[in-house]
Formats: structure tokens, sequence, C-alpha cells
């Protein structure tokens, strides 16, 4: 039987493999009481709010959501300052990811991105069209300046992580005000500011300042982090209307469900839950590292839930010593980082197995 056709842009492709859940691994190992530390979730889990208006809102799944999140979108645009032509809601961040790729990237444009920054940008632009170009970063921070010097006149869209996933590193006002100086008005810049909630350093930039003086520039932005919600897939993007118009004709409808509308914006009301899940992050983040230096492992200093540890092994040899044990972590060979291992900040116990575990797997080899 002769084999469907696949484009080579897509053959190539390296799909994208989540961190297990813990039923899964559990399962597979026959382990009980796992702590899954692998995919830079809130520990503290999602506002009482939300979890009330999702259940408020459990009797009308019958009928299709607000195909526009209408509701949604102003309570953003109001928090932004920001106009409702202003905001698109995505099926989490990730399917914005694609859509700007899906929209502005046509048969010939090419997608600038960072090498190590997170997966789904290589793969958004590669689905498209293949033409994904690569910048390494520069001491674990993205080399702005050298990502300028790549734009030719085929580029259609950068890709930005800020925080960067997965080295929890950030660029600077100053920093980001110097590039996007220098890339033309037609390239769609896209910030991805899935961690920003958890950024307390002076210096992040407000990339909301740009648009509201008219820069083409896109901005993603997630529920599925500070805000506890990732099971229900909602995310946001803000932009120039002229830019979400133009996506508009791509997004699929009803791609956000009335449940996630609904706990986006009771989430969105619940800043006491966004305060005390920042502060609990500040704190067990400065726990973990001080305890990574004790057990002198090296790691990224990160401004995000996660940090980017450097086992001086083979990563994937110590992840899966350490899943035995039932902490499941996140390893780096997809990323080009063979012997490292992304880990989000837990509870303190679940942070204090970290470190044992860590510790116990390392002194075995």
């Amino acid at each position: 039987m002769t084999s469907v056709r696949v484009p080579e842009h897509i053959a190539s492709l390296q799909p994208y493999l989540p961190g297990k859940p813990i039923e899964e691994v559990e399962r597979e190992l026959g382990l009980k009481d796992s702590i899954k530390l692998a995919s830079n979730e809130n520990p503290l889990g999602p506002s009482p709010l939300a979890l009330e208006a999702i259940r408020e809102a459990l009797p009308g799944i019958h009928r299709y959501p607000d195909g526009g999140g209408y509701y949604l979108r102003e309570a953003l645009a109001r928090a932004c300052a920001l106009s409702i032509e202003q905001v698109m809601l995505g099926n989490g961040s990730t399917e914005l990811v694609e859509l700007f790729a899906r929209t502005f990237l046509g048969r010939e444009g090419a997608g600038l991105m960072a090498d190590q920054a997170f997966i789904m940008y290589r793969i958004a632009v590669t689905a498209v069209n293949g033409n994904a170009i690569t910048v390494p970063l520069r001491g674990m921070r993205h080399d702005l300046p050298a990502m300028a010097r790549r734009v030719t006149p085929d580029v259609r869209i950068i890709y930005i992580a800020n925080p960067n996933n997965p080295t929890g590193t950030c660029v600077t006002s100053q920093e980001m005000e110097t590039f996007l100086a220098e890339i033309p008005d037609d390239v769609l810049v896209v910030v991805d500011e899935a961690y920003r909630e958890y950024v307390t350093a002076p210096d992040y930039p407000d990339c909301t300042a740009w648009l509201k003086r008219g820069r083409r520039i896109a901005i993603l932005r997630t529920f599925s982090k500070i805000y506890g919600l990732a099971g229900l897939r909602l995310g946001y993007a803000l932009s120039t209307p002229d830019v979400l118009g133009a996506a508009e004709r791509v997004r699929s409808p009803f791609n956000t469900s009335s449940l996630a509308q609904a706990g986006g914006i009771a989430a969105l009301r619940d800043t006491g839950h966004v305060a005390r899940s920042r502060d609990h992050n500040a704190r067990e983040l400065g726990f973990l590292q001080a305890g990574l230096i004790r057990i002198g492992v090296r790691f990224t200093p990160s401004v995000a839930n996660f940090i980017l540890v450097d086992t001086g092994r083979d990563g994937d040899v110590i992840f899966a010593e350490m899943m035995r044990s039932g902490v499941i972590v996140r390893p780096m060979r997809a990323y080009g980082m063979p012997s490292c291992l992304r880990v989000t900040v837990g509870l303190r116990p679940e942070n204090e197995r970290l470190l044992e575990t860590l510790a116990s797997a390392l002194s075995h080899r």
C-alpha cells in the first residue's frame, strides 16, 4: 500500500514531549506518593474564586461557548488598559504561538528565535514552511544584538521568551528597547510572557507600553502558570487591532471553553491568590537555589518558577533515577542541554524531597 506523502519539513520535526503526568509514572513504575516538578505548574493550585466560577458554569456545558470570549477579553482589556480589539484568546498561549506563525509566515517567510528557547516556537514555524532560524543564547540569555543581525527581508516573525523557558533568565527593558528600535516595523515581534507574574526584577520590561505607542508587537500571556489553570488551556495575546484582525481569520471558532472563560474571569479578580503565589515562589526559589549550592550542583539563577540544573552527568540517567524514586523533573536533551534538568519550584516538602533525591542520584554515579 502506498504511504501517505508527508512534506519533508513535517517529517523532520521532533514532536514536543510534555512532562509525564503523575498517574502515568506511577502506573508504569508501580509507585505511590510521587511528586511532579516537571511542568512549571503553580503548587498552590487555582484560585478558590476560579473553582467556584467553574462549578457554576458546569450546567451550561451543553451549549457552545462565546466564540469571541467577550467578557473575558473585556476584563483583560480593562486590566491591561487596552481596548478589547487588542485582546485575543487562545487554547493556551501555545495555540497563539502557532496561530501567529500560520497567519504571518506564508510560504517563504522565516521565523527567528533563540536556539534554546521554548521549543514550540521552532515547531510552529517548521510546521508552516520549515523556515526556522535559531540564534544561540549568550550566557543563558537571549542574545538580542545577534538576533537583530540575523533579520533579513525574509524574516516575518520573531519569538522572544521573557522570562525564557528553560533557562529562567530575562532580558531587561533597555535591552528590549534597543532591540525593537533595530527591527523593521513589518516584522512582528512576539514576546512570550508566560512567567511574567513571577518576576520581581525592577528592570523587567513593560511591553504593553510599546504596544500603546503603536508598535506592532504581540504579547503572549497565560492562565496556566501563576493562575493555576493549566488543565483548562487558556492564554491570551495583546497586540494591535490589525495584527489580531489578521489572526482572527485563522483562529478556530470556539477555541476556548465556557469553563475556561468563566475560570479566567474569576482568576483575574483574585489578586490575593496571585500575590500569595508570587510570595511563595520567591521564598521557595531562594530555598531551592540555596539547597543546590549546598549540595554542590550548578544551576542558572532564575527569575521564574523553575530552575535549570546542570548535573554534570547524563541528565537522562539522573532523570530516570529520580523518577524511580517518585520525583518527576524534566530532562533537557531536546533543548541541546543533555546534562541538564529543569525543576519546578514546589511546596516546601516537595522541594526538600527534590534536593534529597537529586543529591542521592548524583552520588550513585
